[in-house]
């Protein structure tokens, strides 16, 4: 009996996550076509479009919300469009990005940019123009992301996310893309240095090469450029992050200076520390009304 009631929560899990991706499918569908209608292309990222490329299992990646993204020119009719459909949006709109409540229990993610445009080079009308239109993955056309992009976004995240090699989900996903997408190392190291990412990748790969013996990560860490301030920052970082939490403010100001160049860096560190005051502002706005 023991063993079956140890095996029953992960059987209910199993069937969450099974039920997650179907309406995830569905959600990206509903989506897709309700925008298409209107002429605005619909490109599913992360979750949704990894449990189609990457995952056989759906309970190996469980779903809370459902990331897309569209053109920034797209975005203000893409939500107007959206929301007279019934999505509701969320108290808290982030600068380009808004969560929607949607009539699939999921969350929609409706993005215009997947990094604010000082982070790195990974600019939305570049992903679209790399990306490729399909209509059979989600049963509706949608653009769906070049796989090299899909790496790059993931090793972005990583770093600006400023998250440590304790992230092993996240790391075993990027071998997991590296490996099912059948990248190649030396495309892969000439797209993060076009993307912006060659002193994220000096972060991360080394985390994914030493926590999953990831030999496609090493690849392209040892087919990187030299540059000797991008390894003394990645080496900073992970020992900075290593003796603190990754979420603290020293793991920010860490997750900045791993952008394309210091004053870049910069740039991108003071706008972000400009947009949490106009957030802070606008929640106690709304705390005192």
């Amino acid at each position: 009996m023991g063993v079956i009631s140890e095996e029953k929560p992960q059987r209910r899990a199993r069937r969450r996550s099974a039920v997650g991706a179907v309406l995830a499918e569905e959600l990206v569908r509903d989506v897709a076509e309700r925008l298409g209608r209107c002429g605005i292309d619909v490109m599913p990222v992360k979750g949704a479009l990894l449990h189609k490329l990457v995952y056989v299992d759906p309970s190996e990646r469980p779903l809370s919300d459902v990331d897309v993204l569209v053109r920034a020119t797209d975005g203000t009719r893409a939500r107007e469009v959206l929301t007279a459909a019934g999505y509701g949006p969320t108290e808290r709109p982030w600068q380009f990005s808004t969560e929607l409540r949607s009539p699939f229990e999921l969350v929609l993610d409706l993005h215009t940019a997947l990094f604010d445009q000082a982070r790195y080079r990974f600019r939305t009308t570049d992903l679209f123009r790399r990306g490729h239109l399909d209509s059979g993955l989600f049963g509706a056309r949608v653009v769906i992301q070049n796989p090299l992009d899909v790496y790059a976004h993931l090793v972005g995240k990583f770093a600006s996310d400023h998250l440590d090699q304790f992230a092993t989900y996240r790391l075993r996903e990027l071998s997991l893309v590296s490996e099912r997408l059948a990248l190649e190392p030396d495309q892969t190291a000439i797209h993060l240095l076009k993307c912006g990412m060659r002193r994220a990748a000096r972060y991360v790969l080394p985390l994914s090469r030493d926590v999953f013996r990831d030999r496609f990560a090493a690849t392209v860490l040892g087919l990187l450029p030299p540059d000797r301030v991008g390894d003394a920052l990645a080496r900073f970082g992970q020992d900075v992050i290593a003796r603190r939490s990754p979420h603290s403010p020293a793991g920010a100001v860490i997750s900045h200076l791993l952008n394309d160049s210091v004053p870049r860096g910069v740039w991108s560190g003071v706008r972000a520390i400009a947009r949490n005051a106009r957030r802070t502002g606008v929640d106690a706005q709304a705390e005192n009304a």
